[in-house]
């Protein structure tokens, strides 16, 4: 089993414009609407994202002579810039982000 994480820049969903996937042997810990992530380590234009949408993606790949194959666990991310601000981090999510 293979998981990863795709996170969308804000209005996107093409699959082209993700801007950072990452993958793990072990499942990520539970991302819901509502919850921020910040970008500032990355090389992108939005400091600080919000998640609107969480989309969940598991497919099956085979591998060779292997009839077992491989499941992946694609998890996408969509996002809107928020601000970076302590606001930002102390306000709670938008009811409908619930």
């Amino acid at each position: 089993m293979e998981y990863q994480l795709e996170i969308y820049p804000p209005g996107s969903c093409d699959s082209h414009a993700c801007i950072k996937t990452l993958t793990a042997a072990t499942p990520f810990l539970p991302i819901r609407n509502g919850d921020l992530i910040n970008t500032k380590t990355w090389d992108v234009e939005w400091p600080l994202l919000r998640i609107v949408n969480v989309e969940h993606l598991i497919s099956e790949i085979s591998r060779g002579i292997d009839p077992s194959g491989r499941i992946i666990h694609r998890i996408l991310l969509y996002t809107e810039s928020v601000p970076d601000t302590a606001k930002t981090r102390i306000q709670a999510p938008r009811e409908s982000m619930t």
